[in-house]
């Protein structure tokens, strides 16, 4: 028997079997990579909806939330925080989904749904919503690049809610 043809036929075997190693890693990996993407995704949803369940599971908070976002009534100093404490959890959150798509971990279909669901924010047009507003973006609560998106986003907002005003006018003299 030709020992080097059997350690030809042994090499080739072993390098057979570490491309296939490798590739059953890449799978491996790829899979592990959309599962964690996946678990992110859910995360964030699972958060957002539990912060619209707060507001809806509580008629006072509710009612708190219209005094603070639709009106120019001041809060008092346990409403002010109560709204405070709202408006971080849900900033920080947000933040964190930013981050998680600046760094590819939230696709880009997801961040435009974190988007529309943030814009959300800037419908409201209270003067403690927009009181707030500047002392989170302004306090080091948020990190620059995300308060710059946030901007962005109130400008959007305030774009759509000059469309729609036009469009109502337009409605009523129709």
């Amino acid at each position: 028997m030709n020992w080097e043809a059997i350690g030809a036929i042994a090499e080739f075997v072993g390098a057979a079997a570490v491309i296939v190693t490798l590739g059953y890693l890449a799978i491996q990996i790829r899979q592990n990579t959309q599962m964690n993407a996946s678990a992110l995704r859910q995360s964030f949803y699972d958060y957002t909806a539990r912060q619209m369940l707060h507001g809806s599971d509580s008629t006072e908070f509710s009612e708190l939330l219209a005094k603070a976002g639709t009106t120019d009534e001041p809060l008092t100093p346990g409403e002010r925080m109560q709204i405070s404490r709202m408006f971080h959890a849900v900033f920080v959150g947000y933040q964190g989904a930013y981050f998680q798509y600046q760094q590819g971990a939230l696709g880009q279909d997801d961040w435009k749904t974190c988007r529309a669901l943030l814009r959300s924010f800037w419908y409201f047009k209270g003067k403690e919503w927009a009181d707030l507003w500047v002392q989170f973006k302004t306090g080091g609560f948020l990190d620059e690049a995300f308060v710059a998106e946030c901007e962005r986003l109130r400008e959007e907002a305030q774009d759509d809610a000059l469309a729609l005003e036009e469009a109502d006018i337009g409605v009523r003299r129709g």
